[in-house]
């Protein structure tokens, strides 16, 4: 029997995933350390937080496999991060929103692994043209033109990003997997 794509989240569900995002927050700690360096190279915080967002999400997602997991993490990230910028809250957001959206319409839901790991790495790519269309939209140039007056740069960041993406989503469902056969994480 199919299960339902909308299932209702448990008061423990939603527990698990903040403990999730809260982790996933504290490992990206180092992305404050390169924002500078965000005018002279693109995708910078992409690269220095993708390894952790991916593997935490792809763990959160391996053990809630219900639609919605995404975006309730996104969320969740996103709060703590419309703190410290805006842009980054509703980048989280609209990507959240996007992927379930997919995943919903595309693959009915997070059952199979393979729609965990495609999620998890779309995830952080997603947000560069998000980050390069704000920038654009409200007067940023120096982001900009760190984007257009190097493209080959931009082009070498956005492959780092999906291969960092495409690791971490990896290695946590590798990780999740081994949980799993341990008994250290039930369903």
């Amino acid at each position: 029997m199919r299960e339902k794509i909308l299932q209702p989240f448990s008061v423990k569900d939603i527990v698990f995933l903040a403990i999730i995002s809260a982790v996933t927050l504290c490992t990206c700690a180092v992305m404050p350390l390169v924002a500078s360096l965000q005018t002279v190279v693109f995708g910078i915080a992409q690269v220095v937080t993708g390894l952790q967002i991916s593997v935490f999400f792809a763990i959160g997602l391996m053990k809630i496999r219900k639609s919605g997991s995404l975006f309730i993490l996104s969320l969740l990230t996103g709060l703590f991060q419309l703190l410290m910028a805006p842009p980054m809250f509703f980048s989280n957001i609209v990507i959240g929103l996007l992927i379930e959206l997919l995943v919903i319409l595309v693959f009915r839901g997070y059952q199979k692994d393979s729609t965990i790991f495609l999620a998890v790495l779309l995830y952080n790519p997603l947000s560069l043209p998000f980050n390069f269309l704000y920038n654009l939209l409200f007067g940023r140039e120096a982001m900009v033109a760190v984007a257009t007056n190097a493209p080959w740069i931009t082009v070498l960041m956005t492959l780092a990003v999906i291969a960092i993406s495409a690791l971490g989503a990896w290695i946590g469902i590798k990780i999740s997997r081994e949980l799993k056969k341990s008994g250290a994480m039930k369903k």
